[in-house]
């Protein structure tokens, strides 16, 4: 078979505003590579295909990572009124509701809030008949109601803010029965999130076991995606509209959903917000911030260029060699015999990341530095080097996010008492 038919024709990327920052820059790396790689060996490139829901300043960032010209569906509707995801529907599926606490702190308003909603919803639990006759619902859909409407989520902008909200709540929400509340913030486990993530999809056959509350941070408004939630209350406007968006579509994904905004009124921030709050709702896409994105950082270069090169070795060098090429003997011998010329290894990385030496003399220099010192020390490697990955100067290839800080080692001394 043709070796062009063996490459991937495209590439899916979600969420694509995430790759931001340092995490942005890293990626572009690793991107600039699988293009590389591709080309010399397919002879292709594929297409990519990415998606998101608060994206400003898309053909900078995809210019930065995929070095492509984006194209986006759907553009923007011509008014606030006018959009492909409103025009042709005429159902309310999320309602906002400001609100701007006079006279009392953040905590006791949030108090207030949760105190009713639950009563509310223990109403319907004790008296499915009389309160679905007054609100005019058929009563044969009280236990659908009591599913989709029975847990709030309190959704914080910083963990001091849901620490001091999740300790009022504790004490001062005072309702008939237990009140079950759990968090789901950076700080809790893998393993708890599931279990919290599970009960919610599949709530507890008896309202009193259920959870009734969640405190979340910003790790919910991405992937968290369960029907059941649909009243949120939102400590405070965050500071970038992308998350805002993104946080309260957690909420009336598929039934209605209602968010109260508690805002802080004492920032300008928030003040500015409340002011001009239908329209900020009305037109929120249209002020989300331009992803910051660059590729040209001479700190995460430090980080990537070890996994650039070796993914080389890996993926081509070793198909041409026909032999394992994972201890340095190998390699150098590899290097001998062929001969490699690792100035034109240098060259293919500088463009594969697209580093003009005469606009990034600096990037061009510390790439040309970590091959000079690579191949020293492969031709004269200390004693306690094996792989080609203990010759790089930067130290090995980067197998986690966690590897762009230096780790501090840990040792537990089981010898006293």
């Amino acid at each position: 078979m043709a070796e062009e038919l063996f490459g991937p024709s495209f590439r899916l990327q979600d969420e694509l505003h995430l790759l931001r920052d340092s995490l942005g820059a890293v990626d572009s790396h690793y991107e600039a590579l699988y293009d590389g790689l591709q080309q010399e060996l397919c002879g292709s490139r594929p297409k990519i295909l990415a998606s998101s829901a608060t994206l400003t300043g898309y053909e900078k960032q995809c210019d930065v990572l995929y070095h492509r010209e984006a194209r986006v569906f759907p553009l923007q509707g011509p008014s606030s009124t006018e959009g492909f995801w409103t025009t042709d529907s005429n159902s309310l599926m999320r309602r906002y509701v400001a609100i701007a606490p006079r006279g009392v702190t953040i905590e006791y308003t949030v108090d207030r809030l949760l105190t009713e909603l639950q009563r509310a919803i223990r109403r319907l639990v004790a008296n499915p008949n009389g309160v679905c006759q007054e609100a005019g619902v058929d009563p044969r859909h009280a236990d659908l109601l009591i599913s989709l409407y029975g847990t709030n989520v309190v959704y914080g902008n910083t963990l001091r803010d849901l620490d001091a909200v999740t300790r009022s709540m504790e004490t001062q929400v005072l309702v008939d029965g237990p009140l079950n509340i759990d968090s789901l913030t950076g700080r809790t486990d893998f393993d708890v999130v599931g279990g919290i993530l599970r009960r919610l999809e599949r709530p507890e056959p008896n309202f009193a076991d259920r959870l009734h509350v969640i405190s979340a941070s910003s790790m919910m408004s991405h992937g968290v995606d369960i029907d059941r939630l649909n009243v949120m209350v939102m400590l405070g406007i965050p500071l970038g509209t992308a998350e805002f968006i993104q946080a309260s579509a957690r909420i009336g994904r598929r039934w209605p959903g209602l968010i109260f905004i508690v805002h802080k009124i004492g920032r300008e921030r928030d003040a500015s917000v409340f002011r001009s709050f239908p329209k900020f709702i009305e037109q929120g896409d249209r002020f989300v911030e331009p992803v910051p994105i660059t590729d040209r950082s001479r700190r995460v270069l430090h980080r990537t260029i070890t996994g650039l090169e070796l993914a080389r070795i890996l993926m081509l060098h070793e198909h041409r060699a026909k032999a394992s090429l994972a201890i340095i003997p190998a390699l150098l011998d590899y290097i001998r015999r062929t001969p490699v010329d690792l100035n034109v290894e240098m060259e293919t990385v500088l463009r594969y990341l697209d580093i003009d030496p005469e606009t990034d003399p600096g990037l061009r220099d510390e790439i040309s530095e970590w091959f000079r010192v690579f191949e020293r020390n492969l031709r004269d490697p200390r004693g306690d080097m094996r792989f080609p990955s203990e010759a790089s100067p930067y130290g090995k290839p980067m197998r986690s996010l966690r590897d762009v800080e230096e780790q501090v080692p840990l040792w537990l001394n089981r010898g006293r008492g």
